[in-house]
């Protein structure tokens, strides 16, 4: 197993910001997780997979962490759009994988720079009125708790939009799941990926270090308001103008001002009555 010292978190998350981790953990097989797990239980606290949904503080320097990118990378079709794929597993990866074989579904989700075990753990998918996740297509999840292998079938998953148990258990995390996706032609598969890629670049703003999507629940007139405003300082972190619900890290851009727009947004939902969930997992200390 890979450890590294005095490794600067930023570079493992797409918004690039971090302060540095005195010891990081790739374990590169199951077995090697479950013993690390056993032996440091706290790890869990800190995990980062494809780190596309976290603001970590720049100014903390944290112990130890757990990167989950290497662990379980397998793919196996067992058959009839039968698949398992393991957390560590790309989403564009697996996307390719299941098209290049005859199946299909999950092609909005290609643009993510996330892993499988994210994926889940998020229920990632398309917006809310498309009403499209990738637990539509799950028949269970495996996952350790407390260094145990346990399986969790799809109806124990309780997933909802942006939401799942699994963010909920103590000591969790997400070896891989079991998957039943449809017949699907190449062509087809091909055009849904061109096309989402193709309004991703009209739509969304990559002009600076991003996490996608800042809230998965928000009320969509404040955040035009927002977009419209240009909320925070250009050179900082700031809301993008050309994509709504959008933070962007600009170079001077700082921990505490990260922190202080998303409280803000929040405090402004709460004040005028309104719900608001981030979809961004922070680590403070």
């Amino acid at each position: 197993m890979l450890i590294k010292e005095n490794e600067p978190l930023a570079m493992y998350t797409t918004f690039k910001m971090g302060g540095n981790v005195k010891k990081m953990y790739f374990p590169e097989s199951v077995s090697e997780l479950q013993s690390l797990i056993t032996e440091k239980p706290d790890l869990t606290k800190y995990i980062i997979g494809g780190g596309s949904n976290l603001l970590i503080n720049d100014c903390k320097e944290f112990g130890e962490v757990l990167c989950v990118r290497n662990f379980n990378n397998d793919i196996k079709h067992i058959k009839d759009g039968k698949y398992y794929i393991g957390a560590s597993v790309r989403l564009q990866k697996a996307i390719k994988t299941i098209n290049n074989e005859g199946y299909g579904g999950i092609e909005y989700l290609f643009s993510v720079p996330g892993l499988i075990g994210g994926a889940i753990y998020m229920n990632a998918g398309r917006g809310k009125k498309h009403k499209q996740c990738i637990s539509d297509y799950i028949i269970s999840v495996d996952v350790l708790i407390d260094g145990i292998l346990n399986t969790v079938p799809r109806e124990e998953g309780t997933f909802s939009y942006r939401n799942s148990s699994f963010q909920t258990m103590k000591n969790c995390i997400i070896i891989g799941a079991l998957f039943e996706f449809p017949s699907m032609s190449k062509s087809e598969c091909d055009n849904r990926i061109k096309e989402r890629l193709d309004l991703c670049k009209e739509k969304q703003d990559m002009s600076a270090p991003n996490f996608g999507t800042v809230f998965c629940e928000s009320n969509k007139y404040i955040m035009s308001l927002v977009k419209l405003l240009h909320i925070g300082k250009r050179n900082g972190c700031h809301f993008s103008d050309k994509t709504k619900n959008w933070m962007l890290h600009g170079p001077q851009g700082s921990f505490k001002e990260a922190i202080s727009l998303l409280e803000n947004i929040k405090k402004v939902h709460r004040l005028l009555g309104q719900k608001c969930r981030a979809e961004v997992r922070v680590w403070i200390d």
